[in-house]
């Protein structure tokens, strides 16, 4: 019922950012040349239940005329009556190196650990080429195309090291100046164990309160065809947070 009340909150932001777009169109402005942003959410029970949820997220951009890098970071910690029932951290790190005006070099590391999907330590470091696919004023689209090592050590079982590939769409909407959805779609190949294939599904929406603050709301999917023993497939995470936010008042330098 929890994921259903905060999947219904996506609508409703879209609504109202699609009504503020209608009055006024969005303007494209030049990104900042850093921003930061943070997110916090809690959820607790107490009396005939005793629970508690806590989620924490991060994100930072920092721009150069040809080098961009951004870092992302999300945790989610959830416990019933002092047992931990989830508990899932998820970090991702960046690099783009500009090669035209519509592809750039692209060196990535990311870092997971769930051990509730079987999951000790998940590291994948990839390298590869970014498209500038779609640049509107209201709507963006990146593909991502790389070869990437997959070493995974697992809650049971042995570890793994695998050479995959990572396949990424990323569509950014933007509504007005306070408003904006992002979706992204991940596959992830595996060169050596053909059906250990796994794969990605995230959508958000961002709707600013005032210069500082927002409301953020999202959901993530994530599928692996061959996981842990004794674990399923596919595990969902649906979240809703209060977002704090700092940018550079100087626009990043044109390449």
């Amino acid at each position: 019922m929890t994921t259903l009340r905060l999947l219904l909150c996506l609508p409703i932001l879209l609504v109202s950012s699609r009504a503020a777009l209608a009055q006024a169109p969005p303007v494209k402005e030049p990104p900042p040349l850093w921003d930061v942003q943070l997110g916090a959410a809690f959820v607790g029970t107490g009396g005939n239940s005793e629970t508690t949820t806590l989620g924490a997220d991060f994100a930072t951009h920092r721009r150069w005329p040809l080098w961009k890098i951004e870092g992302t970071a999300t945790a989610v910690q959830a416990s019933d009556s002092g047992t931990t029932t989830a508990e899932r951290y998820l970090a991702a790190f960046r690099a783009d190196r500009k090669l035209t005006t519509r592809i750039d070099l692209s060196l990535g590391e990311r870092l997971e650990r769930d051990q509730f999907a079987g999951i000790d330590l998940r590291s994948i470091t990839d390298g590869g080429l970014k498209y500038a696919l779609v640049r509107n004023p209201g709507w963006t689209l990146d593909g991502l195309t790389s070869l990437a090592l997959n070493h995974e050590s697992r809650v049971t079982g042995d570890d793994l090291n695998h050479p995959i590939a990572v396949l990424q769409a990323l569509s950014k909407l933007i509504f007005n100046a306070s408003s904006d959805s992002t979706q992204r779609f991940t596959f992830l190949p595996d060169f050596k164990e053909a059906d250990a294939y796994r794969a990605e599904a995230e959508l958000t929406a961002q709707a600013a309160m005032n210069s500082r603050l927002a409301l953020k709301v999202g959901y993530l999917w994530r599928y692996s065809n061959v996981p842990t023993f004794g674990f399923e497939k596919s595990d969902n995470t649906a979240t809703a947070s209060i977002v704090l936010r700092w940018k550079a008042a100087t626009s990043a330098p044109a390449p």
